[in-house]
């Protein structure tokens, strides 16, 4: 498949499973006119689980041409199948119908946390209206718990969740390596201010997944603390394996990213 073959296309299509369409649609994005109707009839054949979950995230590589598959995105939604990642897709969709909307406002106060934050998100996606997102997110953050899950879904809203910033400041000082992470990420979505985040994501920064994690969010940020410098000149010029063998993003082993983003914040102004 990564070889781009065109024979493996014609395998897949053949003889679809969930996780080969995943496969297919990632390396033949621009074979949606082949592979959406075949994702489409597995959805429509009642596709649960991880194969409902792999078949709806097969559809995120096609952008726009995914909204032939709208009608079995809301048929997941309503019937619980994939429904977080669904609700998700839905709001790339784009598609603002008031069946669609309502669907998603209804989902926004779930009991399921992860549906609630990713339905909450989408139905903002698609009116415009924060006030659904923010019943929502206001919710979650005062329950406490993981609550790193919930502050990533927040950069779609933008400076538009400002009033959750009094749930996410106190964050920053967490006892919990992701959660402070999480919430300096999400001030700087929600400021587009570095000033407290910056201090926290450079705290973080070190070759674990979380450290990872907080240089990427830290070179969203455009600054770079000078007292920085030497870890980051360390981590470039290692010869040795910083990380473990599992890729955090899908696009390689995770220690030439964390080198790439290294040589990048070194050469920053």
């Amino acid at each position: 498949m990564r070889s781009r073959d065109p024979r493996a296309l014609e395998l897949v299509l053949r003889h679809p499973s969930a996780q080969l369409l995943a496969a297919a649609a990632r390396h033949f994005p621009e074979a949606a006119d082949q592979l959406i109707p075949v994702i489409r009839r597995e959805l429509a054949a009642g596709a649960t689980g991880n194969a409902g979950i792999a078949l709806v995230g097969a559809l995120a590589p096609f952008g726009a041409a995914a909204r032939q598959a709208q009608p079995e995105l809301v048929d997941c939604l309503e019937t619980g199948r994939a429904a977080i990642v669904a609700a998700r897709q839905l709001g790339l969709n784009g598609i603002q119908r008031p069946e669609v909307t309502d669907l998603l406002h209804n989902a926004a106060q779930s009991t399921d946390s992860s549906l609630s934050a990713a339905a909450a998100v989408a139905h903002y996606q698609l009116t415009g209206n924060a006030g659904a997102a923010l019943r929502a997110f206001e919710r979650l953050l005062s329950a406490g718990g993981q609550t790193h899950w919930y502050l990533t879904s927040l950069q779609p809203l933008g400076n538009a969740a400002a009033p959750l910033l009094p749930f996410i400041e106190p964050l920053l000082g967490s006892g919990h390596q992701w959660t402070r992470m999480a919430a300096a990420e999400a001030h700087h979505w929600i400021t587009g201010s570095p000033d407290r985040a910056v201090p926290v994501l450079a705290e973080l920064v070190g070759p674990t997944p979380v450290g990872l994690r907080a240089l990427k969010a830290l070179a969203a940020t455009g600054y770079v603390p000078e007292e920085l410098r030497p870890t980051l000149r360390s981590f470039f010029f290692s010869p040795l394996r910083l990380l473990n063998d599992s890729p955090l993003s899908g696009q390689g082993h995770p220690d030439q990213e964390l080198r790439t983003l290294a040589r990048t914040l070194l050469a920053a102004d």
